[in-house]
């Protein structure tokens, strides 16, 4: 079992997060989309999930929905990454079920304090990610 799923279709965004993961000692799989991202999730559990919002095929936003509406995964901790750091951009992640957003460009601390606590979180408090 990996610890975190990095959802995201540009390569060079995946080898960043991927070695911020590493380094951080936690352990990843990579979807390229939405769509691969809940195949990914059908068949092995995961403790968090990166998610980018806009990507082709199925969209962060589409996925999110699809894992809020799966018994098994509806609290299965989701932190939207994205390039749209537009008013209310936020609250369309929170909408569509993410547990916190972070806006491209966010800093190594910032996306590793939020894998953190939302980790501790769902780990502390079964069921209530």
């Amino acid at each position: 079992m990996s610890d975190i799923l990095i959802v995201e279709d540009n390569p060079v965004n995946q080898k960043l997060i991927a070695f911020l993961l590493a380094r951080a000692g936690y352990t990843y799989e990579v979807a390229e989309n939405g769509a691969e991202a809940l195949h990914r999730l059908d068949q092995s559990p995961f403790k968090l999930v990166l998610m980018d919002m806009m990507m082709p095929v199925m969209n962060g936003y589409d996925a999110t929905k699809a894992i809020r509406a799966n018994p098994k995964l509806k609290n299965l901790p989701v932190i939207a990454l994205t390039a749209n750091a537009m008013k209310g951009e936020d609250e369309k992640c929170r909408a569509a079920g993410c547990s916190d957003y972070l806006a491209k460009p966010y800093s190594k601390d910032q996306i590793l304090n939020a894998i953190s606590i939302l980790i501790k979180k769902s780990q502390a408090e079964p069921g209530q990610a």
